[in-house]
């Protein structure tokens, strides 16, 4: 069965409370939002997790249970809902906002826990949700109901005198004890129940003490402490006073050091046994002594303990909590019991900083999240610190945590908060300014990302600090790939060797990492080959799942765009799978846009679109939001190819000038191009021609060959829609050019598609017949169907070439072309251009490509500095200079400069 929980299970059993459940069941089968409330210790959250449990196969989408005793303010209950259905903020909308759409059409049940003491925030949130998603149900469990409409209020009562007796009999077994018979002891327990109003957290605390005392002790010990208690509140409860007294007798006879631990460790929301030696440990005391008194209040039931993990983990009940917190203050020790607490979340944080990409990163990001509460805890002490140093250093160690999860917006707002303060240390300016940097980035905010890590690159070179200078190389680097690949890739080179220096494993493996973005974004696969196999290499040196996800991920975008879609397929799963285990939803969002695109290139139009929509409908809620653009680029062409160009245009609207103001053209430059054929089929060729001309211009410094060549080829579309074939050839033939230079096939047949109809119009039916034979088989061989469009114009170019050229002749023709091979076609079509085609010779012959190869060769730059300045390989330099010198007659670079001067020759 799915696990759709993550209720704990609980290992002892609920007493006295059979009618109740039963009742509960009902409740929660006919009403949308049950509140449990009653005092503390009456067994409220026991209650809900197991009447939650009952009903888990009643909720297809998941029984989930939210810990609310870490929460502080009204606006954090959102929060820690997210944390554990997995939603993220959202900018521009609030959370329960967020949370609620993700929810709309899911059948799910949310057990609020604890919302004593953040009415406010619980109410409005489940107003939010109940209003917005008809199938959701809450259970909450609180000291007073929240009072909104449509709440239906349980009220826990205390057990009964004989269900009291037979917990405080269990309990005592549990603890170890050898009581005697119910017949002798039994009028003493009965009275301590009596004593305790039947409380049961006040019975099991008693109970836990029955390995040192017996029951006539215990009742006498708890009648001493009710009369201290007897001027206490006239407003607290009969039962919440009996509670009162059970814990606090139990606290009087604990020693000196079992209440000063208690008091030290109560300021943690849970804790490891690693955590309770660090923050426990007193002076004198080694870490068994710390341990052996922790075991102590595990015993009394002060601690409880979740052996359910692999890992046990420690915490007080609430009430339990709230009483240390008590003693904390009134022992004046808080101040330095939570700056203990900060000084080892700091340590936590900085040391699992490093190596959250490397191999053991999985498991370090889930002890960050278990630690979540903790590290909030620290960041509200610190922000409220007169010092700044400890807030910098624990958001900037949480910056990995932040990209990885996709907790953007919330670490965004914590560095807003941290860099707003002033007299900080430079070098902790500087590093904090990278980690806000970097999360900037991650949440597709280049404009923010760049002049931050700008600045953090200044202070750094200002002050010597060579680990926030490669640092903020990477950042710059990641943001100038998607505008300046040349500029990017010095940047990520000098911050690869700065790690290298240093021994930063981080920013050396960030920095290999990100130069794949820069082949990416420049569509530069041999280069990106070289690129994605360096990342593989470091990713198997480190056992990365991180970077193998990142790797196979563009590994496949390549393969995709190179027509070999088996390859790609396997990549894309591969990075999906491992994203999915590292929990990384970036590169996760990538790869499934990338697989649901493969799947329509394949056929599966409705499974893609499909995928597609809802990632982008959840995508800032998950994390994927960096790949929205990219995924709304591949559903735009989708759409348009299926005949929905209004959809296309619709769904695009004005995220183009969006992109242009984050600092993100190419993928501007791509929505642009998606919009425009939209535009094409809808008929209106200006604002199409527009746009081709506004992708042109921002894809200007990124020399990317698939934006280059699908500029050209649209612009080929939009002349033969306005009739002008002259046009729509010259811009086809240097479609066909680009994406010929650059192996992107699948491109290249659809460019070849739309050279037929301009040879049908031509009358070369044979030629067209030939060429259209060619696409057919590639297609098949490689499994790439056209879209419904697509397959519709070509079916009509072939109805009417068959029926020019008769049955048998069209036959004969296809039948030898489709067993070309691509050169074969290629020369086939170009030697049909006429007047209109490139001379074979001379500075008109040349390519753009070969233009600029041109212009920078007579700068005196070398093959190695034109393949960097132009982001190519340096192999491909040296193709297009033996391309270019056949075309010019030349033998030389000597020659070639000299023919340039003497004949004024202007480079692109």
């Amino acid at each position: 069965m799915k696990n759709n929980t993550n209720l704990p299970l609980e290992l002892s059993s609920l007493l006295g409370r059979d009618q109740e459940l039963s009742e509960l069941r009902e409740h929660l089968g006919d009403r949308r939002f049950v509140t449990l409330a009653g005092p503390g210790g009456t067994g409220k959250t026991r209650l809900a997790k197991k009447a939650a449990r009952a009903c888990v196969e009643n909720f297809a989408d998941g029984v989930w249970f939210i810990d609310l005793t870490g929460v502080l303010r009204d606006a954090g209950v959102a929060g820690a809902v997210s944390r554990v259905l997995g939603i993220l903020e959202e900018e521009n909308s609030a959370l329960s906002e967020t949370i609620a759409r993700q929810l709309a059409a899911q059948r799910v049940l949310l057990v609020l826990d604890n919302c004593e003491q953040v009415l406010e925030g619980c109410a409005g949130f489940a107003e939010t949700i109940l209003s917005q998603a008809p199938d959701v149900r809450i259970l909450a469990t609180s000291r007073e109901p929240l009072h909104i409409s449509g709440e239906f209020v349980h009220q826990v009562a205390p057990l009964n005198v004989d269900d009291g007796v037979a917990l405080f009999f269990e309990r005592a077994r549990q603890a170890g004890s050898v009581l005697g018979t119910k017949t002798v002891i039994g009028p003493s327990v009965r009275h301590i129940v009596e004593r305790l109003d039947g409380v049961p957290l006040a019975i099991e605390l008693a109970a836990a003490r029955t390995s040192m005392m017996g029951p006539d002790q215990i009742l006498a010990g708890l009648a001493s402490r009710f009369d201290l208690l007897t001027g206490g509140s006239r407003d607290a409860s009969v039962q919440h006073r009996s509670l009162r007294a059970s814990v606090a007798w139990s606290y009087d006879l604990m020693t000196p050091e079992e209440q000063s631990l208690g008091r030290q460790l109560c300021v943690l929301r849970g804790f490891t046994l690693e955590t309770a030696t660090a923050i426990g440990g007193q002076e004198g005391k080694s870490d068994p002594a710390t341990l052996d008194l922790l075991q102590r209040l595990v015993d009394m039931s002060i601690v409880q303990v979740d052996r359910t993990k692999k890992e046990p983990r420690f915490r007080f009940l609430e009430t339990v909590r709230e009483f240390l917190l008590e003693k904390l203050d009134e022992a004046d020790e808080a101040f330095a019991a939570r700056t203990a607490h900060l000084t080892h979340f700091i340590d936590f944080a900085e040391y699992r900083a490093q190596r959250l990409i490397l191999g053991d990163g999985p498991q370090l990001m889930a002890q960050i999240q278990t630690e979540f509460d903790n590290l909030e805890d620290a960041l509200i002490f610190a922000e409220s610190h007169d010092d700044p140093i400890p807030l910098l250093r624990l958001l900037t160690a949480l910056t990995g945590y932040y990209e990885i999860w996709g907790q953007y917006q919330h670490g965004m707002r914590w560095f807003d908060i941290a860099l707003a303060r002033e007299d900080a240390p430079a070098i902790l300016t500087a590093r904090a300014l990278w980690g806000a940097s970097h999360v900037c980035a991650y949440g597709g905010r280049m404009d923010l990302a760049f002049p931050r890590a700008q600045q953090a690159l200044e202070m750094a070179q200002e002050i010597g600090d060579t680990w926030t200078e490669a640092r903020a190389l990477d950042i710059i680097g990641f943001a100038q790939s998607v505008s300046d690949p040349a500029a990017a890739y010095e940047s990520l080179s000098t911050c690869i060797e700065l790690g290298g220096q240093i021994n930063d494993s981080w920013a050396e493996t960030h920095g290999i990492k990100i130069i794949t973005s820069v082949y990416l974004f420049s569509h530069e696969i041999a280069g990106g080959s070289v690129s994605i196999e360096n990342v593989l290499t470091v990713a198997d040196r480190h056992e990365s799942r991180y970077l193998r996800a990142w790797a196979n991920a563009v590994k496949g975008y390549f393969a995709r765009d190179s027509g070999d879609l088996d390859a790609a397929e396997a990549a894309l799963k591969v990075s999906v799978e491992n994203a999915g285990y590292v929990g990384d939803p970036a590169t996760g969002g990538f790869a499934r846009a990338w697989s649901s695109a493969l799947k329509a290139d394949m056929g599966q139009v409705d499974e893609a679109r499909k995928e597609m929509r809802a990632m982008m409908q959840t995508a800032t809620a998950t994390g994927t939001f960096l790949a929205v653009p990219e995924t709304m680029f591949q559903l735009g062409l989708i759409e348009v190819a299926d005949g929905k160009p209004e959809v296309t245009r619709e769904m695009i609207g004005d995220h183009v000038e969006g992109l242009k103001s984050a600092g993100i053209p190419v993928w501007a430059a791509q929505l642009a191009l998606a919009s425009a054929a939209a535009q094409i089929s809808l008929s209106r060729f200006d604002e199409a021609s527009a746009l081709l001309d506004d992708a042109k211009s921002m894809a200007a410094n990124l020399n990317n060959p698939f934006i280059d060549g699908m500029n050209l080829y649209l612009k080929g579309r939009l002349a033969l829609a306005r009739g002008d074939a002259g046009e729509a050839e010259i811009c086809l033939h240097l479609a066909l050019e680009t994406q010929r230079g650059a192996a992107l096939l699948p491109g290249l047949l659809r460019t070849m598609e739309a050279i037929s109809s301009i040879l049908v119009a031509k009358e070369k039916h044979d030629d067209a017949a030939r060429v259209l034979a060619f696409t057919d088989r590639s297609r098949t061989d490689m499994q790439l169907v056209r879209g419904s469009v697509e397959d519709a114009e070509c079916a009509s170019l072939l109805h009417s070439i068959q029926n020019k050229l008769g049955t048998d002749t069209f036959n004969e023709l296809t039948e030898h072309a489709a067993n070309s091979d691509l050169e074969e076609i290629i020369g086939l079509i170009s030697r049909m251009r006429g007047k209109r085609a490139r001379p074979l010779t001379g500075w008109n012959s040349l390519t753009p490509t070969e233009r600029r190869v041109v212009g920078l060769a007579t700068e005196g730059l070398s093959n190695p500095q034109i393949a960097e300045r132009m982001f190519i390989a340096r192999g491909t330099v040296k193709v297009h200079l033996s391309h270019i010198y056949e075309k010019l007659d030349v033998a030389s670079r000597t020659q070639l400069a000299a023919k340039a001067v003497a004949e004024e020759f202007e480079a692109v």
